[in-house]
Formats: C-alpha cells, structure tokens, sequence
C-alpha cells in the first residue's frame, strides 16, 4: 500500500517535533540532577552530554522497540521509507537519530582534525596551506546556515524537517489523515520566505566583512611596502572603526561567534548572556553553548 497521500503536513510535522524537544529538555534535566551526585567538577565537566544522551536515549529507545515517540502519538504520525510503504528498519532510524543529534558534532571535529593536519604537513606550499586552512574554516561555520536553509524549504514545501530525515529518506505520514482538518498552510510558506531571506542577509553580511577585511589587508600592504608608517596608523584607526560592532557591548566584535539563527556576537559576550538565559540575544531563539560557532579571521 502507498501512503503518499497521507503525508503529515507541517502543522503535525512541527508539533511532534517541539512535543519531543519539551519531553528531551525535561529527561536531560533529570540526568543533569543525577550528575550532580557524582561532584561538581563533574557535573561542570560532563553536563553538556546531559541534553545528547537524553535525546539518543529518549529516540532510540522509541526505534528499537518500534514505537512512536510521545510527539508523534500526540499528533497521529508515523515514520515510514522513501518509498512510502513500509516503516523504516532500526538501522535506518538509528542512523537518522545519530545524524540528527551528533552529526554536526562529528562534522565539526572532522574538520578540526583536516585543519591540523593541513597545518602539520610541512609538504604543502604556504600559500597552499593557507588558503585550504581558510576554506576548512568556512566549512565549519556552514551547518547553520545549511539547516537554516532546509528549514526555509521545509516550510515552503511541506518535505522534511529535519536535515537527518531527508539524508536517510525517512517521510512521516498521518495514520488518520482522513480525519484531519483542511486549513491554509500559506502561513508557513510566508515563514519559509522570511527564514531565507534572514539566512540570505545574514550570509551576505559576513562576506561584505570577509570582502572588506581584505581590501583593509590590501590597503595596509601597499602603504607598508611605501614605507608609509603614518598613513599606516590613520588606516589602523579606521580599521578599529568600521569593525563591525557587538550588539551587546556595543564595541567592535573580538572573537565574532555565530548562533545557528545566523546572528554574530563577541564571544566572551554571548556566553555570558548564555550564562544567565539560554536564548538568542535579538531573536529570542532557543540556544545553548554547543551550537555556538566562533570564526575564524573576522
């Protein structure tokens, strides 16, 4: 049987989601408590695996014993293959949780790992090495505006949520969607719109500073080669000033750090606003330490 007509939409999709996210924060809250039996210098070291052992536990369990998580209960959905016909193996949907929860974590570490060998192989011409350090860079502050981005196609297309879903071809699909309301879904088209054009300016943003982070370096180089050290100072000066500024310092940004909504921070700033509450500074986004990006040359 073919269950392509009774694809959940992203009401259902969208909802399951947050139920499940509510029921994970709450199980890594629990764990968190337990942790803090062990030591505080533990509890300081290992909290931050609290969330990721609560969210592998809270869908792997759910997928070994072939059962649907309390989300997609509460919103009649169900997994099934690419091809619309069968419920997904345990394989599939362990790979799919892992992608989801630790993928980025081991594309991150990945890339840490290429860096240093890059810059530990003596082989490679400067330029070379430099230049490849500095795509590896950019390719470690790529997830966000990437989920960003398939977020935006989500909503526009009523496909997958999330980036897992899609990689291992695993659809939901509403087990009574014969009894479900019809109602305009333009709202989240309209939502899709809006994320990518936030993610588009956003992106545009950070290669007008790239952009202009290098002419500022071809400027300094032609004056020192003059010889110029005064002009060299005025140019300095200026430097400091068209920096773009911290929007909760209000200084020229030291460390710029990226959140996944696409907004740029000082580090030491962030954290500190983390510290106190675990959401966006402007746009009021759920947000924890882990996702943060700090990058490179800018």
């Amino acid at each position: 049987m073919n269950f392509r007509n009774a694809r959940a939409r992203q009401p259902e999709i969208v909802r399951s989601i947050q139920k499940d996210d509510r029921y994970t924060k709450e199980l890594a809250g629990d764990i968190s408590d337990l942790l803090r039996l062990a030591g505080r210098r533990n509890w300081i070291k290992y909290n931050q695996l609290c969330q990721l052992i609560a969210e592998i536990s809270y869908h792997g369990f759910a997928s070994l014993n072939n059962l649907q998580t309390l989300g997609e209960e509460y919103t009649g959905i169900i997994q099934i293959d690419s091809q619309y016909r069968n419920i997904p193996s345990k394989l599939l949907q362990l790979a799919a949780i892992i992608l989801e929860f630790g993928g980025e974590a081991l594309y991150l570490k990945t890339l840490q790992i290429l860096e240093k060998c890059i810059k530990d192989n003596d082989e490679i011409v400067p330029e070379a090495k430099n230049k490849l350090i500095a795509i590896v860079q950019a390719m470690s502050s790529s997830p966000a505006f990437i989920k960003a981005l398939h977020k935006s196609w989500f909503y526009l297309r009523c496909n997958k949520y999330q980036l897992s879903k899609r990689i291992t071809g695993i659809n939901y699909v509403l087990i009574r969607h014969w009894l479900q309301p019809h109602f305009s879904l333009y709202g989240y088209k309209i939502l899709g719109i809006i994320t990518f054009v936030q993610v588009s300016l956003s992106l545009a943003s950070i290669l007008y500073d790239i952009w202009g982070q290098h002419k500022r370096k071809q400027l300094q180089s032609l004056h020192i080669s003059k010889g110029s050290l005064q002009n060299e100072k005025v140019i300095e000066e200026k430097d400091d000033l068209s920096r773009p500024k911290c929007t909760l310092c209000l200084e020229p940004r030291i460390n710029t750090t990226l959140t996944p909504c696409g907004h740029l921070f000082c580090w030491n700033c962030l954290l500190d606003w983390l510290d106190e509450r675990d959401q966006c500074p402007l746009c009021r986004e759920y947000l924890k330490k882990s996702n943060l990006i700090q990058l490179r040359n800018l």
